[in-house]
């Protein structure tokens, strides 16, 4: 089975990065064609001029009328390919299989999504190299439906259900879509969408990219305290081991980093997770907190 691709990337002031993702496209070995959609919303750098250079189609918005879940469904109406592929401008394909890689879990009938793989940048620092080393497993995972009778369980247990590198059926798209009026962590609630439908989600870390964010511990919580609201619009039902899951991480980062012997690293690795974990509970309790904090 050959599949015909549509590449969605979301694109604003892509710079370098978006440069070095365009060519490692180019240089992808793939049985299928593919075409590149890029949706910008209103890039003031070389963006613009990268993206005709490698024959891109591309649809510009305004800034202000990004929506990580709306954005996503207008690149998928402009597709022509049978596999809609997810990549976010600074996600970089290891590998020039990548493409082969992420969709060869597609031709089983019962698969109708593939996520992959994202490593740290090689210039990370531990804490974040260890982050996504722990959350982003090198073990291939199947989803099935009975994981999606608790929510809350799977949106702690299956962070790496995430389009900065997926791939979609088109024609699941077409009946379930991304749901419009979720600001974020639009990749856990359709993945949720698809596993009631009744179909199956791969996993598959042979398929990897190097993307990851060096936040600063205010980012973090900002970052944090989004996903969080988000978690709780979506994940309505269920217990989630939030703070067993988070206390095994950060046992298990603490151990990492004295295998490394980087013992200097420990102190900020507990203040690091302490912004992690108390921008996500605030954000979860969100309609507790008064507004002049959430703004």
């Amino acid at each position: 089975m050959t599949f015909n691709l549509s590449i969605i990337v979301l694109v604003k002031n892509g710079g370098e990065r978006l440069k070095m993702l365009m060519e490692s496209l180019q240089r992808q070995k793939f049985s299928g064609s593919f075409e590149i959609i890029a949706i910008d919303s209103g890039s003031e750098d070389e963006s613009l001029q990268i993206l005709k250079k490698y024959n891109t189609k591309i649809v510009r918005i305004k800034p202000e009328d990004f929506h990580h879940s709306k954005t996503r469904n207008l690149g998928a109406r402009k597709a022509n390919g049978d596999v809609l592929v997810y990549l976010t401008q600074d996600a970089l394909p290891i590998n020039d299989d990548l493409l082969e890689k992420l969709v060869k879990p597609l031709k089983n009938h019962h698969v109708a999504v593939s996520y992959g793989r994202q490593i740290a940048n090689p210039d990370s620092n531990d804490v974040n190299a260890f982050f996504y080393s722990f959350f982003y497993p090198d073990k291939k995972k199947v989803l099935v439906k009975e994981m999606a009778n608790n929510p809350k369980k799977f949106y702690i247990n299956h962070i790496y259900v995430s389009d900065v590198c997926s791939a979609i059926k088109k024609d699941v798209w077409k009946d379930l879509k991304f749901t419009d009026d979720v600001p974020m962590s639009e990749d856990k609630d359709f993945a949720l969408k698809v596993l009631n439908a009744g179909y199956e989600i791969v996993y598959e870390p042979e398929a990897t990219v190097y993307h990851s964010h060096d936040y600063s511990l205010l980012s973090l919580f900002k970052r944090r305290f989004q996903d969080g609201s988000a978690f709780s619009n979506i994940a309505l039902e269920g217990e989630s081991g939030f703070f067993g899951r988070g206390f095994t991480f950060l046992t298990e980062e603490l151990k990492f980093l004295i295998r490394k012997k980087q013992y200097l690293g420990i102190p900020y690795a507990v203040i690091y997770n302490f912004i992690d974990f108390l921008g996500f509970f605030l954000g979860k309790h969100e309609k507790y907190v008064p507004g002049f904090i959430k703004n």
